[in-house]
């Protein structure tokens, strides 16, 4: 029998988590206002202060807040505030205990023992134990319950115990080492056992109920989503400055998705912090004295589009190729995106454990339309009627789905349409609201390509993203690679941060640019503009979600 008995309070320091997970050293940035990069909004000088409501207009569609389904992270911005979860993972990537004190690792990773905090409490005043545990975990894994993400990164659980009050047991049918890498995340929050009893199987979570610093308020029905802070809050995780109730009285939560409408509610102070700022915007205000920004890098696959590799035309690798050598990617972030981002051609952004780097020099960013053009003759696809190509009778029209809030990939979308179409490719741009967008996609895959998304700091998203397993749920790219398959449950099972894990991860990196299901276009840098009043604001080491507001205030 292996046992690994985490102590010190359950902390695991830098070192051990980097062993424990393989996730990359993420360094957070020196706190700046009107420009560079930086993953905290703070003032060293200022003292916090209580009182006020926070005003935010976000991007994406929030309407979805039951965390194991949640998909848009918008939504995921609410659920922090609401949960609260076993772990935490701090920006220098220390896994830290949170509702969980302390944990022990047996059986080669296939038995987790969790030691609980016996202080915590729900919103609806039901305490905290050993029964939410395994209540929330048993739903995740409930087929009913349609828990695609939090499925996927959960891992091949046997079942749940709940020997006593204290102590939670999380038993897995193989090893399972990636656990602690995944537990922090939005799709984890532990929920009200006294709630998910009056809930039937597959029913959603509408009004959510868990132990975190802000409570559920309400939503009206123009979409605003009111939370209010939660006085009997004392549990946040160490590495937060502030160990009670927060600072802010409420915070109101809109989307807005047209850019321009965020930004000027932004102008106008009617907004007080927006996410996911315009390119154009951001260099237009920088310098204006009257905001800050901060900004972070998105940990994950490459942000762009995947192919839907069953769906003729795409389903021929040609076709695939001659997309991803026609890109301009280089043009596309100086000239549309303003410099902000950075280009990519891989699987994985910046930032992420095991990347290979090599495989960026593999395409250059300029592209080479002549050598995309000489695989679509190579393969059969010549020019036709007003230039567009056309093979056995059929012309090579595609269809790219596009979530209609997912900026910047809607200008991506709108720049790849210009670009392939000078190889002679009719790629039509549909873009759609979220519910009809992932109807369109995973529900019935009648895409020929479609926004990319997931956020990690380990390889192992690609598995959630590319394996058979999860067709129908966050396998956009519709794959059934066997080869593939094998190499992302060998690297799941591999002991973490080794060399032969690193390996695992080349040659899966390798498979994808020999079958290329995406289409990769950029590392995102993701820029949140906000009042220069406004401090504390801390964005997670996978750069796609804040921390929970414990330390944000209002001057």
């Amino acid at each position: 029998m292996s046992r690994r008995t985490v102590s010190r309070n359950g902390l695991v320091n830098r070192r051990e988590f980097l062993a424990l997970s393989g996730a990359a050293a993420l360094a957070a940035c020196a706190p700046t206002t009107g420009g560079g990069p930086s993953a905290t909004a703070v003032s060293a000088t200022a003292t916090p202060k209580r009182g006020g409501t926070l005003i935010w207009a976000q991007i994406l569609d929030n309407s979805v807040i039951d965390p194991h389904v949640a998909t848009e992270a918008s939504a995921q911005e609410i659920d922090g505030e609401i949960f609260d979860f076993l772990v935490a993972a701090d920006s220098d990537l220390n896994i830290q205990p949170w509702l969980a004190t302390k944990w022990t690792i047996e059986n080669n990773a296939t038995k987790y023992t969790f030691t609980l905090r016996d202080d915590v409490t729900f919103h609806d005043g039901t305490p905290f134990d050993s029964t939410s545990v395994k209540k929330t975990i048993e739903r995740i894994v409930d087929p009913a319950t349609k828990a695609g993400r939090a499925l996927a990164l959960l891992g091949p659980l046997d079942h749940a115990e709940a020997p006593d009050p204290r102590t939670a047991i999380l038993f897995f049918k193989e090893p399972n080492p990636l656990l602690l890498v995944s537990l922090w995340r939005p799709w984890f929050g532990m929920l009200s056992p006294k709630q998910l009893a009056t809930l039937k199987p597959g029913e959603p979570l509408t009004t959510p109920i868990g132990t975190g610093p802000y409570r559920f308020a309400g939503r009206t029905a123009d979409g605003q989503t009111t939370l209010e802070r939660n006085p009997d809050y004392k549990w946040a995780p160490a590495f937060a400055a502030n160990h009670g109730s927060t600072y802010f009285d409420a915070i109101k939560l809109r989307r807005i998705a047209e850019p321009g409408t965020r930004v000027a509610t932004l102008e106008s102070g009617e907004s007080l912090l927006v996410d996911d700022l315009p390119e154009a915007d951001y260099v237009r205000l920088k310098n204006d004295k009257r905001f800050t920004f901060l900004q972070a890098g998105k940990k994950g696959p490459g942000y762009g589009f995947f192919f839907n590799v069953k769906k003729f035309p795409v389903s021929e690798l040609a076709v695939r190729q001659a997309m991803n050598w026609a890109v301009d990617r280089q043009s596309i972030v100086d000239k549309v995106l303003f410099g902000v981002h950075h280009p990519l051609v891989g699987p994985l952004t910046e930032g992420v454990w095991g990347r290979l780097d090599d495989i960026e020099k593999t395409i250059p960013y300029s592209g080479d339309k002549k050598k995309a053009a000489d695989i679509l003759d190579a393969a059969g696809w010549k020019v036709g009627a007003g230039g567009i190509r056309e093979k056995n009778g059929q012309r090579l029209s595609l269809v790219l789905a596009a979530n209609a809030g997912a900026y910047p990939q809607n200008d991506l979308a709108d720049a790849l349409q210009l670009q392939v179409k000078e190889i002679g490719i009719d790629l039509q741009v549909q873009k759609m609201p979220s519910a009809a967008f992932f109807d369109f996609t995973r529900g019935s895959y009648k895409h020929d390509l479609c926004d990319s998304m997931g956020a990690n700091i380990d390889p192992d998203e690609l598995r959630g993203r590319y394996h058979s397993k999860f067709i129908g749920s966050t396998n956009f790219a519709n794959t059934a690679d066997p080869q593939l398959d094998d190499l992302l449950v060998k690297g799941q099972n591999t002991p973490v941060g080794t060399d032969a894990r690193k390996q695992v991860y080349a040659d899966v990196q390798r498979r994808l640019m020999d079958t290329m299901p995406m289409l990769s276009m950029i590392s995102v840098i993701r820029t949140y503009g906000m009042t220069n009043r406004l401090h504390g604001l801390k964005v997670n080491p996978t750069g796609i979600n804040t921390y929970a507001l414990t330390d944000t205030w209002l001057e």
